[in-house]
């Protein structure tokens, strides 16, 4: 159980790092748009691989490697980072999915008051 909470721990801190990169917030609104236009969820696991091995060979973390010295360590193994990618995707498709169903629930249920 105490591995599992630093493992959590471990990935939270790493999807922080990738957001200060603005590289994980791309990622964030792709897959946000995945869900958004209802593309299959099969295409979230690719986008994850994608960005985590672009993030693994293009991006230079050193800028803030200082910050969180474990996070950093770990993100250097281009699994890790998969994992962290495919944990970003998943949230970005799923608040991207709500996000158009509270839209147009708002919108359906204004036009329905009106009349």
């Amino acid at each position: 159980m105490l591995k599992l909470i630093r493992f959590l721990g471990l990935v939270s801190q790493s999807i922080f790092i990738q957001f200060l990169h603005v590289f994980g917030l791309v990622a964030f609104g792709a897959s946000a748009a995945l869900g958004w236009f209802r593309l299959p969820s099969w295409l979230v696991p690719i986008l994850a691989v994608v960005c985590g091995v672009v993030a693994d060979k293009f991006l230079d973390e050193s800028a803030v490697a200082d910050l969180l010295e474990r996070a950093h360590n770990a993100n250097q193994r281009g699994g890790f980072l998969i994992v962290v990618y495919f944990v970003i995707c998943a949230i970005g498709y799923v608040v991207g999915a709500y996000a158009r169903h509270y839209a147009r629930g708002k919108g359906l249920s204004a036009a329905a008051s009106k009349k």
